[in-house]
């Protein structure tokens, strides 16, 4: 199971178990509304901001929520969705809202007339993803299958379906001509379509885990995602740079209005806005540093590796090379008794020649038992055991040959690990130390707003580029970057006291 799945099951575990919290329509500021905000968007004239979400994936309704973008009043609720809202696009006029949720369900609103006019059923599990053509013509939606859907809005009508990816797709984006569209997956890879030919252009392939969230400005992307990267990229799919920063997964994305700033949102409970130009510029010595890191926990890794591997292998090495002493010393003892043997047989009837054969039997007897008792702890290592008893009945000069090449195996081994170690302490030193050259380039990239209190799972900039909204797992904040400070400050509660 993910790491996403998990987490959704147990916010959804707890959303049953808690007391149903205000709705949507009675939580009519921006600074009381306290439900999961999956998504959201400026409208396009600036007037409003629409959010998507809910309070559990499956057993209770979606929320769609129109809000005055001046006052962070309720403008209205819209009902609909039977689960979780999890996206929303406008209209480029800002009179059309689509939304979609965790069922499949599409759903196209009348802004003015604050009610549906179409409900689409093509998907037939989690859609995840709305985006709407720069031209208003059409939208396009996208789901847990992998297969991304262009609509015509007069209708609506499907006009095309691409089986984009194997994967899930997380988001769909158009580029600013609408010739483009983007699909984001967790197969870790970003796909660009000529949706009208239904032919893949180019392929953004860099990222190590799966893309939640890909942009368009001009001749730019931005894409992020669970390896916690923003990325940029050329149409093409030329890699300009991956820029660390975040702690945790990459949510959203959104580029200003003028192109200059990127705003991203993090499960690590904060947004962070980066310079464009400063980001660019600063991509390669982030790629040289980032370079470093990934050397550094190579040769960190590989001492690892050698040391896991070579320590457990000391000490029965050394025991061989002492079973194969002892084998040698039986061998040499035996020796010695067959040459006094020899001795006493070729001069027993020399008075003067006085040969002690008993303490050279005593000492082989000896030497061997040793030998047996030295072997029995190795007794389950065929090779070495089946080694050991042709030695036992060769010469001394074999068994010493084998014992100095144990003690040699045995020497070489110690002196591996030893090397490793330092290796390790040498990379663990030059992995600190890159990683945080790396932290500073990229912490001097981005502004950080933090504030939430949990999870934000999406984020926009206002037409104007002044304000930027993000949606959380418990609250909708907007936040003037000119100051910064945040907009409709949330409202604490008050405690109730028991008198």
């Amino acid at each position: 199971m993910t790491r996403f799945a998990k987490t959704m099951i147990a916010t959804l575990f707890l959303s049953i178990a808690l007391p149903l919290v205000a709705t949507a329509d009675q939580a009519d500021k921006i600074a009381k509304h306290e439900r999961w905000v999956t998504s959201l968007a400026y409208s396009p004239d600036g007037a409003m901001l629409a959010t998507a979400g809910g309070q559990s994936l499956q057993y209770r309704p979606g929320d769609v929520c129109l809000w005055d973008a001046k006052s962070g009043n309720l403008i209205v609720a819209l009902e609909g969705h039977a689960s979780n809202a999890w996206s929303i696009a406008f209209s480029p006029d800002s009179k059309s809202l689509v939304t979609s949720s965790y069922d499949g369900k599409v759903i196209v609103w009348s802004v003015a007339d604050k009610k549906s006019t179409a409900t689409l059923e093509k998907h037939k599990g989690w859609c995840r993803t709305v985006a709407f053509h720069p031209k208003g013509t059409h939208f396009a939606t996208a789901a847990e299958d992998g297969t991304a859907v262009v609509w015509s809005v007069e209708g609506p009508k499907e006009v095309k379906e691409l089986k984009a990816h194997e994967s899930a797709i997380y988001q769909v984006a158009f580029s600013p001509d609408g010739n483009t569209l983007a699909t984001a997956s967790t197969d870790k890879t970003v796909k660009l379509w000529d949706w009208q030919s239904g032919k893949e252009n180019a392929k953004l392939e860099g990222h190590t885990d799966a893309v939640w969230a890909v942009a368009f400005h001009g001749n730019l992307i931005a894409t992020g995602g669970a390896d916690r990267q923003l990325r940029l990229w050329e149409p093409n799919g030329k890699s300009l740079g991956a820029l660390p920063g975040h702690a945790d997964w990459i949510s959203g994305i959104d580029f200003s209005p003028d192109g200059t700033q990127i705003v991203t949102s993090s499960l690590d409970r904060s947004i962070r806005i980066w310079n464009v130009a400063d980001t660019l510029a600063a991509a390669g010595p982030i790629g040289v540093a980032a370079a470093k890191v990934a050397e550094s926990q190579t040769q960190f890794n590989t001492a690892d590796d050698a040391i896991a591997a070579t320590e457990p292998m000391i000490e029965p090495a050394k025991k061989k090379a002492d079973i194969l002493g002892a084998v040698a010393k039986a061998r040499a003892a035996a020796e010695v008794l067959a040459q006094v043997t020899e001795v006493a047989a070729k001069f027993k009837d020399v008075a003067f020649v006085k040969v002690d054969i008993e303490g050279a039997k005593k000492a082989s007897d000896e030497a061997t038992k040793a030998a047996d008792e030295a072997a029995k702890p190795l007794a389950g290592d065929k090779p070495f055991t089946e080694q050991v008893t042709k030695l036992k009945a060769g010469p001394a000069a074999e068994a010493n040959t084998a014992r100095d090449a144990a003690v040699k195996a045995a020497a070489d081994l110690a002196a591996k690990l030893d090397q490793a170690n330092k290796t390790k302490d040498g990379a663990t030193k030059a992995l600190a130390d890159a990683k945080a050259n790396l932290k500073a380039l990229s912490a001097k990239q981005a502004r950080v707003v933090n504030g939430f209190k949990s999870t934000v799972w999406s984020v926009a900039f206002s037409p104007d580029g002044k304000l930027v909204a993000a949606g959380s797992h418990k609250s909708l904040q907007v936040w003037d970057l000119s100051q910064p400070k945040e907009l409709f400050p949330r409202e604490e509660k008050k405690e109730e006291s028991g008198e």
